[in-house]
């Protein structure tokens, strides 16, 4: 016997449902059909696939690692089948991208207009997250490129970074803040100030707590976070609140007066940000034109460029 595709994808659906009936009410089958599936999928690989227990179904760890395959495989078909659909429709190429949201803000978009002013035969998909569900999206082949901080995430052999900028963070207020005469602040001193934070679970939030602990510093208690930075930079610009930010981000409101950073006794190491890939899976040609690109501009990627008109259209595919 041999493994068939539609047995890892049973395998999976259980996974999601968490029981043999929820399953093969998903997979529009009778479960003792499943768990036949299920069995002589074992009896292949030799290996306990699923534990079953009175609260339900759960994959064991070959199980997931089957089931994670199959996701991986269910996506890498759907991507070809898009690309077909836009290849129907003259659009020569399509990519996903995910970053940070500085990534998505700055660097991200400026190497995307360079491209469309080489080629429009392109469709692009963006992904704006925090690392780790970056990373996630990443090794699940749902993005084919992530920009974000730090080479931590090429130590496990499987990813490639390039590195791209540094980021210094900052205290970042409005103008009228009447914090904002100060040349430098201590970040001991401001607990009680109403403070900006992103959402939990970010690189970039884990760097500020850890600075707080190593510290000894009590961490703010009047907080207001968030996922989407569009809304801290406002609720800042509207309000006394503070924030750490990186600098990058704030580039446009400092030109224009309506916010002001300043510089704290106990500042974060900067972040280097970079292009990560998965390094067992080829790039198409867009791929490789997007870091290409993103790599040049990486001298200054908060400054948006114009992309020159008349460049000759390149081959993407």
């Amino acid at each position: 016997m041999k493994l068939e595709s539609r047995q890892i994808r049973h395998l999976a659906e259980i996974g999601r449902q968490g029981t043999f009936v929820g399953a093969a009410k998903a997979l529009g089958m009778s479960q003792p059909a499943l768990s036949l599936s299920i069995q002589r999928l074992e009896d292949i690989l030799k290996v306990t696939l699923v534990e079953r227990s009175r609260k339900g179904a759960t994959l064991t760890e070959p199980g997931r690692i089957l089931a994670r395959r199959s996701e991986e495989i269910d996506e890498t078909i759907q991507a070809v089948v898009r690309e077909i659909e836009l290849s129907s429709r003259g659009i020569k190429g399509r990519l996903r991208i995910g970053g940070t949201p500085l990534a998505t803000s700055n660097i991200i978009p400026t190497t995307i207009a360079t491209i469309l002013a080489q080629t429009r035969d392109v469709a692009f998909e963006i992904v704006e997250t925090v690392d780790e569900e970056l990373l996630d999206l990443l090794d699940g082949g749902r993005l084919d490129i992530v920009i974000c901080a730090d080479a931590q995430f090429a130590a496990s052999g499987t990813h490639d970074f390039a590195p791209l900028f540094e980021a210094k963070t900052v205290l970042a207020m409005r103008s009228g803040n009447p914090l904002a005469s100060h040349g430098s602040l201590s970040l001991d001193r401001l607990q009680d100030e109403i403070w900006a934070f992103p959402q939990q679970g970010g690189t970039f939030r884990k760097q500020i707590e850890a600075l707080y602990v190593t510290n000894g510093w009590a961490f703010p208690e009047r907080v207001i976070q968030s996922a989407s930075i569009a809304t801290l930079l406002k609720t800042v610009r509207l309000t006394d609140a503070i924030s750490l930010l990186s600098e990058q981000l704030i580039l446009d409101e400092l030109g224009l007066g309506l916010m002001k950073c300043v510089e704290i006794d106990h500042p974060l190491a900067p972040r280097i940000f970079g292009i990560l890939t998965r390094n067992d899976r080829a790039l198409s040609n867009l791929g490789k034109l997007f870091c290409r690109i993103a790599i040049e501009q990486a001298g200054d990627p908060s400054a948006p460029q114009d992309p020159p008109r008349d460049a000759k259209a390149s081959q993407t595919g």
